[in-house]
This record gives structure tokens, C-alpha cells and sequence, in this order.
């Protein structure tokens, strides 16, 4: 090798090399702090990205960025008491931030707070009433707590923003089927299906509205095109065995339930319960 050469690859050894160094400087502010740990949080690396914000606070302490973010990688970990504590701070440093109550939101809603959950999700709804996911995540809180008429509200709201998601047509059907609003919940699984058309939940769901209105031949076509779409539904076959029982079907009833146990037999218990029910309406229907 010519002196020449070895000189060449030697200046580009000593260029990479500082390439190197210069990719591993140290951070020296608070704002270098925070941005480093934004980019170790977004390759995983939990416990790196927690050191570089708690130097960020340390050098800046009023700075709202680096708790939030603290409070983000905290979830992630479920440390939900920490992230509790480190939303908390950062909303009281900056109290516009839409994200942060909402984040503390569902920290809550991981710790069984639906009250404080309901109140930060107000709050984000007010600071920004375009954000789609806040009302799904206080539509099922008020879905839990049997307000099925607020969480119609933050369905409608969410689909306003975001008309084309088939699920929160699905949700919605739920909670009018709640209510008893069994057309509406039918026209919701029916836009659901529309837009995803192998959507065996809300065929089902369907077919339960159905049911409930006494429309037994629609709800059973409706189970059975849930279970043709999976054949391990089942719930399906649970709720095609009573609709089938309902009209007299009593062999394909049995069939039915018979595959509902194998599939999962925690069924056992509902279904016999609901047989009963229905065997005694028949009954008593039949007495003279």
C-alpha cells in the first residue's frame, strides 16, 4: 500500500470516528435533554428516555414538555401513579394542553377513576372539541355508568369527525340497543357491515336487536352469517340456539347449543337460563 493510500484511509478513519463522536456528544441543555429523550422514547428505550427528562426538569423545571412526556413513558411502564403525578404537574405549568388532560384521562380510567377520567376528558373536549379519540374514550365511560344517551352524544360527535370508522357505528348500535331504540342500533350495525362487510361482532349485535324486536328469521340469518364469517363464534351459535328455540326449531336448537359449550362452555349456565325462559313463555302460551 503507497503512502498515499495509507494516508487516505487513515484521514477517513479519524473522519469517521468523529463523525461518531460528534453523533454521542453529550446533551447540555434542557432543550437537548427533552428532544434526546423524545427519540429514545420512540425507539423503546423507557428507561434512557426517563433519565434525559428528569435532566430536561432538573435544568428547567417550569418548562410543562418534559413532565408530559415523563407522564407518557410512565403509562407505558403502567406506572400509572407516577404519570398521574407527572400529567398533574404539567397541566399546572401549562393548562391549555388538551393532551395532557386527556392523558391523564385514560391514566385514570387504567386506575378505576371513571369520575376524574369523565372530568379531564371535559376538559380536553373544551380545549379541543376536534379530537376525535376523546369522545370514543368518554363515550365508554358513560356507557359503563348506564348514561347511554351521552355516550349516543359523543358517538355522534366522534362521527361527525370521523364518519367512515365502522366500530364507533357498532358502539353506537350498543348503546341505543340499551335504550331500546332497537331501529336506530339496526340502522347503526347495518352502516357498520356497510363499511366493514365481515364484521361478525356487529352481525351479531344485529341479530340480538333483531331478536329483541321479534324479528326471529332476520336475527337468525344474521347468526348465521356471523358464523360463516368464523366458525369458532360462539356466541353466535349461543344466540341462533334460542332464536331457533323461540320458533320451535328444537333440533337445530340443541345442534346449536350443543357447538356454543364445545366453543366455550362458560355458555352452559346463560343458555339454560335463557331455554328456560323460553320454554316456560311457550307453555304458558299453550295453556287453554
Amino acid at each position: 500500500m503507497t503512502k498515499r493510500r495509507l494516508l487516505y484511509f487513515v484521514t477517513f478513519a479519524l473522519l469517521l470516528c468523529g463523525a461518531v463522536v460528534a453523533q454521542e456528544k453529550e446533551p447540555q441543555t434542557a432543550e437537548e435533554f427533552f428532544n434526546r429523550g423524545v427519540e429514545r422514547a420512540k425507539k423503546a428505550q423507557l428507561d434512557a428516555a426517563v433519565e434525559d427528562y428528569n435532566k430536561a426538569i432538573q435544568l428547567n423545571p417550569n418548562d410543562a414538555r418534559p413532565y408530559f412526556k415523563r407522564g407518557a413513558v410512565k403509562a407505558m411502564k403502567a406506572d400509572f401513579d407516577g404519570a398521574l403525578a407527572d400529567y398533574s404537574k404539567a397541566i399546572s405549568l401549562d393548562p391549555s394542553n388538551p393532551n395532557a388532560f386527556y392523558s391523564r384521562g385514560l391514566a385514570y380510567v387504567a386506575k378505576g377513576d371513571g369520575e376524574h377520567a369523565l372530568a379531564d376528558f371535559d376538559a380536553a373536549v373544551s380545549l379541543n372539541p376536534k379530537e376525535a379519540a376523546v369522545y370514543t374514550s368518554r363515550a365508554g365511560l358513560r356507557f359503563k355508568k348506564g348514561d347511554f344517551a351521552g355516550a349516543v352524544a359523543d358517538y355522534d360527535k366522534f362521527l361527525a369527525i370521523k364518519p367512515n370508522v365502522a366500530e364507533m357505528y357498532s358502539r353506537r348500535g350498543d348503546a341505543r340497543a340499551e335504550m331500546g331504540d332497537y331501529e336506530e342500533a339496526i340502522a347503526d350495525y347495518s352502516k357498520a357491515l356497510e363499511l366493514s362487510p365481515n364484521n361478525t361482532n356487529a352481525y351479531n349485535r344485529r341479530g340480538l336487536a333483531y331478536a329483541k324486536k321479534g324479528e326471529a328469521d332476520a336475527a337468525i340469518a344474521d347468526y348465521g352469517k356471523a358464523i360463516e364469517i368464523f366458525q369458532g363464534f360462539a356466541d353466535a351459535y349461543a344466540n341462533r340456539g334460542l332464536a331457533e328455540l323461540g320458533k320451535g326449531l328444537d333440533d337445530a336448537a340443541e345442534q346449536d347449543f350443543k357447538k356454543a359449550v364445545e366453543l366455550n362452555a362458560e355458555l352452559k349456565s346463560m343458555i339454560e337460563t335463557e331455554s328456560n325462559k323460553i320454554l316456560q313463555k311457550r307453555k304458558a302460551q299453550q295453556k287453554p
